[in-house]
């Protein structure tokens, strides 16, 4: 079982160029769960859906954050939400998190699954990226992961941007390991090397499950310089 999650930052950039990049990226990982954070949505754009029909998965769509957006010299009436694509069908829902005015709501975002007859829980999550809410993303996780252990029976994978590194004291219910860098800019050389990495995928509660091996992609600039996304994906391999 592969999972991988992806921030895919709404329509900014080159957003068509991406939007095969970020297919063809994905294509190559062949995962069987994809998280997906900041999916554009408006009349006649759909990343998520996009995305699923490339890659032959179901599309579980949890649109928020929504405003007008300016794509194609068009103001348009979008939402930026949450998706989880999947191989197999399966039970969503979805959860208002605390949120604050400067950020706009957040969510949570979970899908239930049942694997050759082992149950798994994701658990997708893009938590505020305001600059000093420590406490308000520490709450927005408390809040997630309460919701998320209701009634679970199996595993529960966290993954998502979390707006933290794997350090921070708000993530530290999650037991992170440390990761290289996930934020990488649009195109070479436009974000310094060195960033914190704010994507994160994590075996939170095994349950049945084991992880098998940890992943990286997307992360390779095309002929032109221009990367799927200004992030990386990360995810896991579990058995």
């Amino acid at each position: 079982m592969r999972i991988v999650t992806l921030n895919s930052w709404k329509n900014e950039g080159d957003y068509l160029r991406r939007l095969q990049l970020m297919g063809d990226g994905l294509r190559d990982l062949a995962p069987d769960i994809v998280c997906l954070q900041e999916c554009f949505a408006a009349d006649g754009f759909d990343t998520a859906g996009r995305l699923a029909s490339e890659l032959g998965l179901v599309a579980h769509r949890a649109p928020s954050r929504r405003k007008a957006r300016t794509h194609q010299g068009r103001d348009l009436d979008s939402t930026s939400g949450l998706a989880i694509l999947a191989r197999a069908q399966g039970v969503a829902d979805r959860l208002d998190l605390a949120s604050h005015a400067a950020d706009g709501d957040r969510i949570a975002q979970r899908l239930d699954l049942e694997v050759e007859g082992r149950p798994l829980r994701i658990l997708n999550l893009h938590l505020t990226h305001l600059r000093g809410a420590h406490a308000l993303r520490a709450q927005q996780l408390g809040q997630a992961l309460a919701w998320a252990g209701e009634g679970l029976e199996g595993g529960l994978v966290v993954a998502g941007d979390l707006n933290a590194q794997a350090a921070d004291a708000a993530l530290a219910p999650l037991g992170l390991d440390p990761r290289p860098g996930t934020l990488q800019g649009a195109r070479i050389g436009e974000v310094p090397e060195g960033l914190a990495a704010s994507d994160h995928c994590v075996l939170h509660r095994p349950g049945p499950w084991r992880v098998a091996a940890a992943l990286r992609g997307l992360d390779t600039p095309d002929a032109e310089g221009w990367y799927p996304s200004d992030h990386a994906a990360v995810g896991l391999d579990l058995v």
